[in-house]
């Protein structure tokens, strides 16, 4: 997805919210659990022989799911803290710690006031990407939950809570919380999911690009006949930082897409995305030789499917980033760029090795929309 302005948006707490057929609680943290949501909820609405009425309960930008598809209705709702980020690249750990604390200190409310909800809309089926708190209040509701993840929360933070023992409690709530559900749908590239009762392992969950390259570059405003690699800049909704006056050999050979102005000192051709851009974010992956950005869910999965080539930097202290990038390593041709070359615009030197490793002969599959929103339908 292109980038917004503010990563949350505030709305009524009490806004009048209608019956709905699914609910689903999305974690606001970053754009990839908003993304990969709004693909299913697309794939549902392809595959039901009958309007569905959905509902999404997150923090995360409406517009995300709004803009693919009007007919979604959505609800602010505190439903998890994420990660508390310094950057696209730090995580501000304390300040982490402190809002997980605060949030299982308050779980009774939160939870309570979520299962009242629910039995006001009274959906068939709860679906969790991956608030803990969405299948607790299910369970206290009397309604079935669904995980959708590669990643769980309990395991998130069990990843620190050996060196900060006030995470521990945190973690044990969210695993309880875990176990209540039916099953989760374990996307690739996951962790230890090992609080769910059932784990039933899906393809890759993203939006796939639907157009012709060659279309998407002339809306670029990329000429067809164009021989120098076009690289997309892009980190996911978080902005990568300030880049330094550029002290690196020219980048001429290369054309930069990005959602940021050109920085200084850069020797090369920039052009600056709008922001937000027409254009889906899958379809610039696929239309682009490159991306440069984190190793998040979201982007690893659009690289993946596209087969577009990864230059990643990777994220400090993240207890998901190791697993994230060996799966790009193996199903993908990424390569990694040290923080020091990446900020001081020493590109060139990986770039040029990245363009020279090959493709993989297919992508890994990329169904997994379908795949859940099928199972999904049979609840229904």
């Amino acid at each position: 997805m292109a980038h917004r302005p503010g990563i949350l948006e505030q709305h009524r707490v009490n806004e009048a919210i209608d019956a709905a057929d699914l609910v689903f609680y999305v974690s606001g943290h970053g754009f990839g659990h908003a993304t990969r949501s709004a693909a299913l909820i697309a794939a549902l609405h392809r595959l039901s022989p009958k309007a569905l009425r959905i509902h999404v309960r997150s923090r995360a930008p409406r517009w995300i799911f709004e803009e693919r598809d009007p007919r979604i209705s959505c609800s602010a709702a505190c439903i998890d803290p994420g990660m508390i980020q310094l950057t696209a690249l730090d995580l501000d750990l304390e300040a982490t710690i402190q809002a997980h604390e605060r949030f299982a200190g308050s779980w009774e409310t939160h939870l309570g006031q979520e299962a009242e909800l629910l039995r006001k809309m009274a959906p068939r089926v709860v679906v969790s990407d991956i608030p803990p708190l969405a299948i607790g209040a299910a369970a206290a509701a009397g309604i079935p939950a669904v995980g959708v993840t590669n990643f769980s929360w309990d395991w998130i933070l069990a990843g620190y809570a050996e060196r900060e023992p006030r995470l521990r409690p945190v973690v044990r709530r969210y695993a309880e919380a875990y176990r209540e559900a039916d099953c989760v749908f374990r996307l690739p590239m996951h962790g230890d999911l090992g609080a769910f009762p059932v784990i039933v392992d899906v393809p890759l969950l993203t939006h796939r690009s639907r157009l012709p390259r060659t279309l998407v570059r002339r809306q670029l405003g990329i000429v067809s006949d164009e021989k120098r690699p076009v690289v997309l800049i892009s980190f996911g909704g978080f902005d990568s930082g300030p880049l330094a006056a550029f002290e690196a050999p020219d980048l001429e050979g290369y054309v930069f897409l990005a959602f940021t102005e050109k920085p200084e000192g850069f020797r090369g051709e920039w052009r600056r995305l709008p922001n937000p851009s027409a254009i889906p974010h899958e379809e610039l992956t696929a239309a682009c030789d490159a991306v440069i950005g984190k190793p998040g869910y979201s982007t690893a999965a659009e690289v993946l499917a596209q087969r577009t080539r990864f230059l990643y930097l990777s994220r400090t202290d993240w207890t998901e980033g190791p697993v994230l990038e060996a799966g790009l390593r193996r199903d993908g041709c990424a390569r990694a760029i040290p923080r020091d070359d990446f900020f001081a615009g020493r590109w060139r030197e990986h770039l040029d090795a990245l363009l020279a490793q090959p493709l993989p002969a297919q992508a890994p599959a990329a169904n997994g929309a379908e795949i859940i929103a099928s199972k999904l339908l049979e609840r229904l």
